[in-house]
């Protein structure tokens, strides 16, 4: 029985390559994402802290600190805003990439799949009519024997 072979295997490996890549890009990219947002949530909490350890001083000192910081904080805040909203723009183009790549790797699966099902259907036909010859002359030496 014949072995099915896709003539498109090579390049399936190639596009799962360049899948695989570009989710390792998407991935750097979530990462840098999720790293930013992280130093937003714990300098907010920092935030948080010095209000609550602060509120109820009249020191002009400790008021002075806490506004410094307070001010140090929202540039801080400003900067990293900036780089967030830069890493969304890298993520959204990462994942447009990978989303293009997974796309040309289905359709060539499915492609794939389908020549598949016509190889395995062809064969299928070739060996019931194989079954049929053997039938047939199996059939026609019998009677061929009888006649002697």
């Amino acid at each position: 029985m014949a072995k099915f072979v896709f003539e498109l295997e090579d390049v399936l490996k190639i596009r799962n390559h360049e899948k695989d890549l570009a989710q390792a890009e998407l991935g750097k990219a979530v990462a840098e994402e999720n790293r930013i947002q992280g130093l937003l949530d714990a300098l907010a909490m920092q935030y948080n802290t010095v209000k609550q350890q602060t509120k109820d001083s009249t020191e002009s000192q400790t008021i002075l600190s806490a506004y410094r910081f307070y001010q140090g904080v929202k540039l801080q805040q400003e900067k990293l805003f900036d780089d967030m909203a830069k890493a969304k723009i890298v993520t959204e183009a990462k994942r447009k990439v990978f989303n293009e790549a997974y796309q040309k790797v289905e359709s060539l699966e499915k492609l794939k799949e389908q020549k598949q099902l016509e190889f395995n259907k062809e064969q299928d036909r070739l060996e019931e009519e194989e079954m049929e010859d053997i039938f047939i002359s199996a059939a026609s030496w019998k009677t061929r024997k009888k006649g002697k």
